[in-house]
């Protein structure tokens, strides 16, 4: 018997298996890896390169701005020791030397000014103080030769690699009176404040060569001409009257400018230059009014209002219960606006106060004084101006409705109908409640219509009621809500 055996066929490997040597992987990595910190250190010149063209560009920015709020300055500020401190003033940069920080980096700024002589109109002589150098070519004959102030910012900083990197830019800023007028090269006073029975107020000005000096005072109607010249250089004298001090017309008390300019003989204007006059000579007027009366609506208080005073140093208002005997000042009297835990006083701008509690007996008397300073910076109060409240008048009539509100310009904007009988002085306007601290505003006159110029950016519900001339109020019409 013959017996066939038969070998098992050979097991073949899978085509692309075969694996690689801890050689080949290590050889790999190390071009992997020089690779990789080769596209490292691209990205980081790039991130670099861009940082520092955003720098330079937040410089040259920085120099831009400089540029702009230099011209803005007074061109008399546009000299080395101003230049800087005007520059800070008007909120830019601070410190010695000034710096200035954009996005993280701090810039420090250098800065030059010198007087520019142009020859278009032929050269000054002598030569302008501060003149910039090398001075250019040109006849001479001109008789002021500050035609420009040429102002040169460097901006420089520190980049990413600590390498110093600047940028600097030059502008000429003409000279406001295209360097023909006459210019003001001193004032004096700059500022004073007149006490007691002064009746004018004096500032003298020098300028170069001048045929007249006008002049004129933020009050709106003093004007005139300076009287001079006298001395070389020029010197004028303004007086400026004032009027004394309780006559009815005189300047009332306060701050006030007095803008002087100088003209050539061919009316060719100068510079324009303000001194400050500060009026303190009396305590205040009374307040030319004071009305008010009980408000039944919902309780029972007193509502007053008076008219603000003119002059221009009043620092507020107080309002006083004139006691049992109804005459202000006999000791006896209590304030009522503002409260014992309020403010010292009412601000300047308030004209109405509430005393939510009247007595029940005696006279019902009330006064109002403004407040200002007096010579010496110690507050005090002004002439009294007195009202006596009568009994409480009847209720008035409710407006008509409907009350709507729209919006214009993005503001609420509230309408409704005048009341069917009744003559409403003016209308009151409550926001978001109904109770006396809820009261918002009054219309200024009878007009049935009233907008809100402070929604402070959220939505309200309003509502209106009438206010009589014995200051009693009417029902509530409302709520409106808004936005609508």
């Amino acid at each position: 018997m013959c017996v066939t055996t038969t070998s098992p066929a050979p097991i073949r490997r899978a085509a692309g298996q075969a694996g690689f040597t801890i050689v080949e992987v290590m050889v790999a990595a190390v071009v992997l890896i020089v690779g990789l910190f080769g596209v490292v250190a691209l990205l980081d010149g790039s991130t670099t390169a861009t940082a520092t063209a955003n720098q330079r560009v937040a410089a040259t920015n920085v120099t831009r701005e400089l540029l702009e709020t230099a011209r803005g300055l007074d061109y008399d500020e546009l000299a080395p020791a101003l230049l800087d401190p005007g520059l800070v003033a008007h909120g830019l940069g601070e410190g010695t030397p000034l710096t200035i920080e954009r996005r993280g980096v701090t810039y420090t700024v250098t800065s030059t000014v010198c007087t520019y002589d142009a020859p278009a109109d032929g050269l000054a002589a002598p030569a302008p103080s501060n003149v910039c150098t090398p001075q250019p070519a040109g006849a001479a004959g001109d008789s002021n030769g500050d035609d420009f102030r040429r102002v040169t910012f460097e901006v420089s900083w520190s980049d990413r690699s600590a390498n110093a990197r600047s940028v600097d830019q030059s502008e000429l800023i003409v000279n406001p009176t295209g360097g023909l007028g006459p210019r003001l090269t001193g004032i004096s006073p700059l500022t004073q404040t007149l006490t007691g029975n002064v009746s004018s107020a004096a500032v003298t000005y020098t300028t170069t060569p001048a045929a007249a000096v006008h002049w004129h005072a933020d009050d709106g109607q003093s004007e005139g001409n300076a009287i001079g010249p006298t001395g070389s250089p020029q010197v004028w004298r303004v007086e400026w009257p004032i009027g004394d001090s309780g006559s009815g017309s005189e300047v009332l008390d306060g701050a006030y400018q007095i803008i002087a300019q100088p003209f050539d003989d061919r009316g060719v204007a100068g510079d324009a230059k303000l001194t400050t006059v500060v009026i303190n000579r009396r305590k205040p007027y009374a307040p030319p009014s004071l009305a008010g009366g009980h408000d039944t609506r919902d309780g029972h208080w007193v509502d007053l209002s008076w008219e603000l005073n003119s002059e221009r140093d009043i620092l507020g208002y107080r309002v006083h219960w004139a006691g049992m005997d109804g005459a202000a000042g006999n000791g006896d009297d209590n304030q009522v606006c503002p409260a014992a835990a309020a403010p010292a006083m009412l601000s300047p701008t308030t004209s109405s106060c509430t005393d939510p509690s009247p007595p029940s007996t005696g006279a019902l008397g009330y006064y109002v004084v403004a407040l200002a300073r007096d010579g010496s910076g110690a507050l005090e109060d002004g002439d009294a101006t007195s009202l006596t409240i009568s009994a409480a008048g009847s209720q008035p009539a409710a407006p008509d409705g409907p009350l709507t509100a729209t919006t214009e310009a993005n503001l609420p904007a509230l309408s409704w109908n005048a009341p069917q009988n009744g003559s409403p002085i003016f209308y009151r306007i409550y926001r978001d409640g109904t109770q006396l601290a809820d009261r918002y505003d009054r219309t200024a006159g009878t007009a049935a219509a009233w907008s809100d110029d402070d929604p402070d950016g959220g939505s309200h519900q309003y509502w209106v009621s009438v206010v009589n001339s014995h200051y009693n109020e009417s029902e509530l019409l409302g709520p409106v809500s808004w936005p609508p």
